[in-house]
């Protein structure tokens, strides 16, 4: 696992990403519920070296979902939430 897992930063934004994104899975649908919520960035830091924490490269996914995509980029779908 990279360091800034566990930084404060990335902390923060997890927080305030859980509560200004909707909790379901942007990827399944999912509705989301406790440990089963997880943060992923859109653009993983392996693709540009540094993490971008800001929201708008921040979505909800579930556990696997997100342990599936690992650090790819996906594109999100319109359909799935009118926000994006």
């Amino acid at each position: 696992m990279a360091e800034w897992h566990n930084s404060k930063e990335w902390a923060k934004a997890r927080a305030y990403a859980k509560k200004v994104l909707d909790p379901y899975c942007s990827t399944c649908g999912v509705e989301l519920i406790g440990g089963d919520w997880t943060i992923d960035h859109i653009i993983p830091a392996s693709q540009n070296g540094e993490p971008n924490h800001d929201i708008s490269n921040l979505q909800s996914m579930c556990r696997r979902c997100n342990g599936r995509k690992q650090d790819r980029t996906l594109e999100r779908t319109a359909w799935r939430n009118s926000r994006w």
